[in-house]
């Protein structure tokens, strides 16, 4: 998997749902650095040391008060079951399955979905699993955490005050130390499980992340996991999926100079392609308002480009206005608004004399008649003009008496 942007370069049964084992304590890590204090001072359990002659310790004991930071070391080190045990209830108050809570919130959230944990350690239970593919988002997110990347590349640790068992090496330094590019990362062992790794590796700006599960050696494990790397260093290649500066759009501006504004792409955003390859098969999808007031300002946030991989989305890069829009001034603005009222103002005043026309059109047509009327008549009797109401001219006749 690309460490920075979460698309996977190659898998094989990275759906099959596998028991994750200690590699569970990545996540563990992280709820609790995501929730707890560094500094905060854990008083020890009966529970958390109660842990069977097998189990994988710190050599912790109950009533022990020990900071969350040395209980990190012990967990993602020497991977103590009892440290995990004890960051559990110390940074849940007490309540261990609220802790256990957390971490299933936290995986649902990061997009590990085909995932269930019922303990912080990774001790086998039928309903504690995980997948290759979300371990790979577990792992990305917690080695991408600078508190948990820092105490997962330490070789050994000093825990101060421990006369006993007092220094921690790390369970992966035959990794790190035969593969530089191996940086940090959390192994794993049960008889259910097998063996399990989650590891970061990094050469010169490209991060990778890798998963092996159900291991019967860790040999060959760490083999493959090399492998794994290897082919994803020399087989894949960065490609900029988008360019900084890129076009991606015209948003209309409300009362400003100019009807619209260009949106860019604040920044570029590169991803994986084999080797020869151009396009690394993503889809860019813009989302942008469907306008934006006055005034604007040059490099404003108007938007986003999604990046998708898939139904994926690999990230998302800011959208920007390309230039400064001024507002209108307030008189410019009404003037605006004015010229629509004056070109009310003249249809009105052509209705009106429209109107007018009509009107004497009819007062014609009235006289003509009247003219007619009274050349019949003649002699035959006389008439008297009046005026109408409306000032139009009308006629009546009268009868001569005899």
């Amino acid at each position: 998997m690309d460490a920075r942007t979460g698309q996977v370069l190659y898998q094989e049964n990275g759906s099959a749902r596998l028991y994750p084992a200690s590699t569970t304590k990545l996540l563990t890590a992280l709820v609790a650095v995501e929730r707890g204090d560094l500094d905060q001072v854990i008083r020890v359990s009966r529970d958390a040391v109660d842990k069977g002659p097998d189990s994988a310790t710190c050599s912790i004991s109950e009533g022990d008060e020990e900071p969350l930071e040395y209980l990190l070391y012990g967990l993602l080190l020497r991977s103590g079951n009892d440290c995990a045990d004890a960051i559990a209830e110390g940074v849940a108050g007490g309540d261990r399955q609220r802790f256990i809570a957390w971490m299933n919130e936290t995986a649902r959230e990061l997009g590990a979905t085909d995932s269930r944990f019922a303990n912080p350690h990774g001790l086998h239970d039928p309903d504690h699993y995980t997948t290759a593919a979300d371990l790979a988002v577990i792992a990305r997110a917690a080695l991408s955490n600078p508190v948990i990347a820092r105490i997962a590349a330490t070789q050994s640790f000093d825990w101060p005050g421990k006369e006993q068992n007092g220094t921690y090496y790390n369970l992966l330094n035959d990794l790190l130390q035969s593969y530089p590019p191996f940086v940090a990362g959390k192994t794993g062992f049960t008889e259910e499980a097998g063996f399990t790794l989650a590891g970061l590796a990094e050469q010169g700006d490209r991060s990778l992340i890798g998963v092996t599960m159900g291991y019967e050696s860790r040999a060959e494990e760490f083999e493959d996991m090399r492998a794994l790397f290897e082919f994803g260093f020399s087989e894949y290649h960065p490609v900029d999926a988008v360019a900084a500066g890129s076009v991606w759009g015209e948003v209309p501006v409300s009362d400003g100079e100019s009807p619209s504004v260009p949106a860019l792409a604040a920044a570029s955003f590169s991803v994986s392609a084999r080797a020869g390859e151009a396009d690394a098969g993503v889809s860019l999808v813009p989302r942008l308002p469907e306008a934006v007031e006055a005034p604007v300002t040059a490099g404003q946030a108007i938007g986003v480009l999604e990046v998708m991989y898939g139904d994926s989305l690999l990230g998302t890069v800011p959208l920007v206005a390309g230039e400064a829009v001024a507002a209108l001034a307030p008189a410019q603005a009404e003037g605006g608004r004015t010229g629509w009222q004056f070109a009310g103002i003249i249809a009105r005043a052509v209705a009106s004399v429209a109107g007018t026309l009509a009107l004497a059109v009819l007062v014609l047509r009235t006289v003509v008649r009247a003219v007619r009327r009274r050349r019949r008549l003649g002699a035959h009797g006389r008439s008297r003009r009046t005026v109408g109401t409306r000032g139009v001219i009308s006629t009546y006749r009268t009868r001569t008496p005899h």
